[in-house]
């Protein structure tokens, strides 16, 4: 069934930037009421401004539970409903496990995994109440990745919670039908954010060799995503053919490693590269700054 998005009041986390940033921009042209939660206050606000009034930016963290209580209490209070959740908020870096914290495994299950888990586990409980509209209660959009389906070299724990997103997302479908709550996972391939730039500040080693191929736009993405919240789908994979590139490349994982193990390569040469040019830059800090 076809669902009107105007008026609609949609949650988006991880909302000031990249493909939430874009969707929320997205859904306010088309009518619809949002609730946007992400960190960085000041481009949420930002985001604001720009989209106009009768939206509510929330700064949270979804690494804490009781933020992301806090966006669906939030929805409740000013729109009294939520009709689609989009659990946005996530991110990666590039680094081999054994070289990572107990902290850094934990940062990136929080936020990735387990702020999924806590934005469906609150609205969960809103929408089963809440009257249906458009013939459903609600809809749980959760933005996995097309890794759930492959994991990738050095973003392996990345590539963990991402998988999890999508069994968690392949279990409340059906758990959640009964109640006509619509579950959806979202799976980019590879899409013009900061993502890599940030798994780069994030872990030193630069993940460029994993983006081959092209990469879409946030915009596009966003549009994707706002039409499988009109018409829910179970799974969307906005780059063509993607899901069936993988699920032929599980058939054959022995050719798929040879070329992991390539780009696994080619991530450690980069990286070496990067080491020696930094080494050079220090050394040419370190003598212009002795006194002549």
């Amino acid at each position: 069934m076809r669902r009107s998005l105007s008026h609609m009041v949609t949650v988006i986390t991880g909302a000031s930037s990249g493909i939430g940033r874009a969707l929320a921009v997205n859904l306010a042209a088309r009518g619809g009421r949002l609730v946007l939660g992400a960190r960085r206050l000041d481009r949420l606000q930002a985001l604001g401004r720009e989209i106009g009034c009768d939206h509510f930016c929330c700064p949270i963290d979804v690494s804490r539970p009781e933020d992301c209580n806090q966006i669906i209490s939030a929805a409740i209070e000013k729109f009294g409903r939520v009709d689609t959740v989009v659990c946005n908020a996530g991110f990666g870096f590039a680094r081999a496990l054994d070289s990572m914290s107990g902290e850094d495994i934990r940062r990136i299950f929080d936020t990735n995994l387990f702020g999924t888990i806590e934005c469906c586990r609150s609205a969960i409980s809103i929408m089963k109440r809440q009257e249906p509209r458009d013939g459903f209660r609600g809809q749980l959009m959760i933005v996995s990745s097309a890794c759930a389906r492959r994991g990738l070299p050095y973003f392996s724990l990345y590539a963990a919670t991402k998988a999890a997103q999508l069994s968690l997302s392949e279990g409340l479908r059906i758990e959640l039908k009964p109640f006509d709550i619509a579950v959806t996972s979202v799976h980019p391939v590879l899409c013009e954010t900061d993502f890599f730039s940030t798994a780069n500040d994030l872990s030193g080693m630069n993940p460029a060799a994993l983006a081959q191929g092209g990469k879409q736009s946030p915009q596009y993405v966003a549009d994707r995503m706002a039409r499988a919240i009109q018409r829910p789908s179970r799974e969307l994979w906005p780059k063509p053919m993607s899901r069936l590139s993988l699920s032929i490349a599980a058939m054959f994982p022995a050719m798929v490693d040879k070329v992991m193990c390539r780009i696994r390569d080619q991530m450690l040469r980069d990286h070496e590269n990067r080491g020696k040019a930094g080494s050079a830059d220090s050394e040419e800090t370190s003598l212009s700054e002795i006194p002549a």
